[in-house]
């Protein structure tokens, strides 16, 4: 629009080769013959631009060219166009890899900053939206930056931020954060946390760019971290088709509930909108005014006119007939990414400033303005106010099966995140009974959560990253190099913060009277418990050949072990490990274990096997477990409390089946998703097998547990083991899978099955930060044919209720095993709602995620059931046990017990037989961790899995001086009252919730 008008282009040509169109005397009337004013103008491309008024309405006119016949009239409609408002945000999509080996692309981003602060300086003159911004996607760039150049350019730039020319977003990068554990989520703001504390700025806004969906827990997170505002761009990449499940349903701009009622605004913008984060460059924002004359108009009337600017075939969408139900866009503001080029890490340039200071002194509407996210969110705010929708639940990323290309780092990852909370619940055990904190433990928590975050970050590798190059985009074994390195340090790093804690605390424990050596068993979980302990007694301890037992230190009792000889004994700590069954472990706490040496026989001082009668069948106290060697899978579960039958008799599959499947879409091809879909013929399958009969190799009974080890042949593997474990009185059987598996460059998968029985069961998820599932909101769009988990799955019905935990592979699938190509069709029949497939592993991308993996490792998992003696009162599936098997059973696979030897050097040190330190009162609330934060001040983090609010009871026997509600993070809010040893902490919905202590 200019002065009033709207400006059409009107192309120049011929009508014949002789017949040149002149559009001198051209006039334009409406239909009822009225003159319309017109004035001619040369357009872009040799076409002539008509200036016509505005209209209200849509305005049938006629123009008549008087080069062409007389009579000639050419008709057409002119629309009411919209007084758009186009805030344009300039920033660096960033990958960390993907263009180039990390360490170029790291440098280049800082680099990237150096400019920004050059160009804010030279722009400082010009009128407010047309001068230069720069917005800064992940601040993890900014600390980069920060950390290695003068202060006085950082103190220059944070001075922008405060004026508004610059802008910090909270999250440190793009992540998959449904791999994310809780706290990390949380953990994730960290950085802002400080950078906006150390120099007292606000950071309202945060972005996620490039993958297709977000974890439930994300809104909360933020929110509690005073992030109003989240921009996320979702790359579909011929991998989402969220129109499949609403996506076409959800607006643009609306506002995202976490179940605690905590909300974030979000702007999305996807592939069908401009290549998600490049709609400003495909627009010419990076060129010039021409170009973006040229496409800007189309652009926006195609925004107005249709469900998306974009047709279905383009920038991998694999578009329906259900796109059709889109309404389109309807508001008058829009939020335009754009980028130094097209293409991912690009630079700051001044480009989109200069074409913004041309449009608005060529143009009255629409308006172009340079902005940060903030402005933008704010001014939809002031416009749309009670327009904009809400929307809760999970927004789960479409992405994520990618992860399963690197099934093993992906163990080593989540073996760190289990170890992190544990290390820190030793050090808090530490600081409840001794008062002293661990040294330096508040950085070596940052550095370990920010190695675990720098894997879940998104780009996995390079874009052609089945290349070796040095260079460019071909640089995918350096990049993946890098990026397994930050799993493999991930594992380490946790594992020296939690030996760390448990040597400090071993140094302030003593040796039992009597005793050669005392252990403590420490339990980080706020379940008191009967559990098997694991005990590496070192040779410098006890000699090889010197007999011992071991004894309960509260009673005194004799404890059976089962004894088991160190692994690559030459080149590991000499010694044994020994295992023992201890009775009520409590509640974040320890129970003392000694060892008092014997005369006797050192191989009959441990507990021996007994016999067995079935070697087919486990038995314990809760469960029977009948394995068919056949068929090399688990037969039947039964819980004998009820009698019930575990599984189902009528699936498709047996318990723990292997199944592997061969694709016939080929690798080694840039973005080959893009084009690649399948039908329900399913074309792209190319072949499927199950295991071959195995073979009996071990059957066990022993003190600890009964044990069967079987292994078998399968496609795509060298072989696999499986070990089974139904330990004395645990009420869940331990599956652990082993497999060696040969390097492939054939698409491939393999899932583990588990098919549980139950009509019309009720299945829900534990998601990074909340729970998903039947009967629960989720926002429109999300994946449903796959998801990754957490730990635990819960499988619920009229006979009642089991949980299902995976400790080490986070992706599953429900019913079928949908084929891994867009639409992502059903591969098996019929649905099965009660089975779980577990998605160990697969390549099926063919850019960013590596094409090939080989390993030997252990996948593990675990079947709970209520106890027994809990099952005789109430119905099966009484309202509620649900979560508590849930939290019992993936606390028994993922936190297993610690053990801590006595270390300390006096004689006179406390050797106290039994503590309960903490306790928390609801089952169904998981104790995420306790972080000691020094003097005397214990940070509690909780995650409540109940559909309704709950009231819980946090209790230390040693008394609570004071109490406060908290973030994650530890930062105090409001405070709580407390009642001598005890606080209650009010936990909404299916949410985490954080309380800091202060010790008595």
């Amino acid at each position: 629009m200019q002065h009033g008008g709207i400006a059409l282009d009107v192309e120049a040509g011929t009508t014949d080769d002789s017949t040149v169109i002149d559009v001198n005397g051209l006039t334009l009337r409406t239909v009822d013959g009225e003159d319309v004013d017109v004035r001619v103008e040369d357009g872009p491309r040799g076409a002539y631009r008509l200036f016509v008024p505005a209209v209200e309405s849509d305005t049938v006119m006629r123009l008549v060219v008087p080069s062409l016949d007389a009579d000639t009239e050419l008709t057409f409609t002119v629309l009411p166009v919209r007084d758009w408002t186009i805030h344009v945000v300039h920033h660096s999509h960033f990958d960390i890899g993907y263009t180039d080996p990390q360490a170029i692309v790291l440098a280049h981003q800082r680099s990237f900053l150096d400019s920004a602060l050059e160009l804010l300086r030279d722009s400082g003159g010009e009128l407010d939206g047309e001068r230069f911004r720069w917005v800064v996607e992940s601040i993890f760039t900014f600390e980069s930056w920060a950390q290695s150049r003068p202060q006085h350019l950082v103190d220059e730039f944070v001075g922008y931020v405060r004026e508004g020319r610059a802008e910090l977003t909270a999250l440190p990068y793009n992540l998959h954060t449904d791999t994310c554990s809780t706290d990390e989520l949380h953990e994730l703001l960290r950085t802002a946390r400080r950078i906006a504390a150390q120099y007292d700025i606000p950071i309202p806004s945060a972005m996620q760019t490039d993958v297709p969906g977000t974890v439930v827990g994300l809104p909360d997170a933020l929110a509690e971290n005073d992030v109003k505002y989240l921009a996320v761009a979702h790359n579909w990449a011929g991998r989402s088709m969220p129109q499949l499940n609403g996506g076409q349903l959800l607006p643009r701009l609306f506002r995202w509930a976490a179940p605690s009622g905590k909300s974030v605004l979000v702007w999305l913008t996807d592939s069908p909108h401009g290549m998600a984060y490049m709609e400003g460059p495909l627009l010419g924002f990076h060129q010039d005014y021409s170009a973006v004359e040229d496409h800007l108009p189309v652009y926006l009337e195609s925004l107005a006119a249709n469900p998306y600017p974009f047709p279905p075939g383009v920038f991998g969408w694999h578009g329906t007939s259900h796109a059709v139900d889109r309404t389109p866009y309807p508001w008058d503001i829009v939020h335009l990414r754009t980028q130094g080029f097209v293409g991912d890490n690009a630079p700051a340039r001044r480009r989109a400033a200069d074409i913004a200071r041309e449009w608005n002194e060529t143009w009255l509407s629409p308006t172009i303005r340079i902005s940060t996210n903030a402005d933008f969110f704010e001014d939809a705010e002031k416009r749309l106010g009670d327009e904009i929708q809400t929307f809760e639940g999970d927004w789960g990323d479409w992405w994520v099966e990618g992860v399963g290309s690197a099934a093993y780092p992906m163990t080593l990852v989540r073996d760190a995140q289990a170890k992190v909370t544990d290390a820190q619940t030793v050090s808090a055990v530490r600081a409840l009974v001794t008062g002293a904190d661990l040294p330096g433990e508040a950085e070596q928590s940052e550095d370990t959560y920010r190695t675990i975050s720098m894997f879940n970050e998104h780009t996995w590798g390079a874009g052609n990253s089945w290349r070796f190059s040095d260079h460019g985009f071909d640089s995918g074994e350096v990049q993946w190099q890098w990026k397994v390195a930050n799993s493999i340090v991930a594992q380490q790093t946790a594992g020296e913060y939690l030996e760390r804690a448990s040597a400090f605390l071993g140094a302030d424990l003593g040796v039992a009277d009597g005793a050669r050596a005392s252990f403590y068993a420490v339990n980080t979980t706020a379940i008191e418990r009967d559990t098997a302990v694991r005990i590496f007694v070192r040779e410098s301890t006890v000699p090889m050949g010197t007999a011992f037992t071991l004894h309960d230190g509260r009673t005194g009792e004799s404890l059976p072990y089962v004894e088991e000889a160190q692994s690559n004994h030459e080149h590991r700590e000499a010694g044994r490990f020994v295992t023992a069954r201890v009775r009520s472990l409590p509640s974040v706490g320890f129970v003392r274990i000694d060892l008092r040496t014997t005369d006797g026989d050192p191989e009959s001082a441990a507990a021996a096997s007994t016999f067995v009668a079935d070697p087919l069948v486990l038995e314990n106290e809760h469960l029977r477990v009948h394995v068919d060697l056949s068929m090399s899978r688990i037969a039947s579960i039964v819980e004998l409390s009820t009698g019930r039958e575990l599984l189902n008799p009528d699936s498709l599959f047996g318990g723990n089946e292997y199944i592997y499947d061969l694709y016939t879409s080929a690798g080694g091809f840039n973005h080959q998703s893009n084009k690649t879909s399948t039908s329900e013929e399913l074309e792209l399958l190319g072949d499927r097998w199950r295991a071959r009969p195995a073979a009996l190799i071990e059957r066990e009974s022993d003190a600890v547990e009964e044990r069967l080890v079987y292994e078998y042949p399968a496609a795509g593997a060298e072989w696999v083991r499986v070990t089974l474990r139904l330990r004395h009185g645990e009420p869940a059987l331990v599956i652990e899978n082993r497999i060696a598996k040969d390097m492939t460059d054939a698409k491939e998968s393999a899932f583990f099955a588990f098919p549980f029985a139950g009509d019309d069961p009720v299945v829900r998820y534990e998601v990074s930060g909340g729970v998903t599932g039947d009967g629960l909101e989720h926002v429109p769009g999300a994946p449903q044919h796959m998801r990754a988990v957490r730990d635990w799955v819960t499988v619920e019905s009229a006979d009642g209720a089991v949980a299902w935990v995976t400790k080490d592979v986070p992706l599953v699938e429900r019913g079928v095993i949908a084929l891994p190509y867009a639409p992502f069709p059903a591969s098996t029949s019929p649905y099965e709602p009660g089975t779980i497939l577990s998605w160990v592993h697969n390549n099926v991308w063919d850019t960013n995620f590596p094409t090939r993996q080989a390993f030997e490792a252990t996948f593990s998992y675990a079947i709970g059931v209520r106890p027994a003696e809990s099952s005789t009162s109430g119905s099966p599936s009484a309202s509620g046990f649900v979560e508590e098997i849930a939290v019992a059973t993936s606390a028994a696979l993922v936190h297993p017990p610690l053990v801590v030897q006595a270390n300390a050097r006096s004689t006179e040190a406390d050797a106290p037989a039994e503590r309960s330190l903490l306790a928390v009162s609801d089952a169904r609330v998981k104790l995420v961790a306790v972080h000691s934060l020094g003097g005397g001040r214990l940070l509690v983090r909780l995650q409540s899995f109940v559909d309704a609010p709950v009231s819980v009871d946090v209790a230390v026997p040693g008394g609570i001086a004071s109490a406060a509600a908290a973030t994650f993070l530890g930062e105090e809010r409001e405070p709580l009252t407390v009642s001598g040893t005890t606080v209650t902490v009010e936990i909404p919905r299916l949410s985490p919730r954080a309380v800091i202590l202060t010790l008595a």
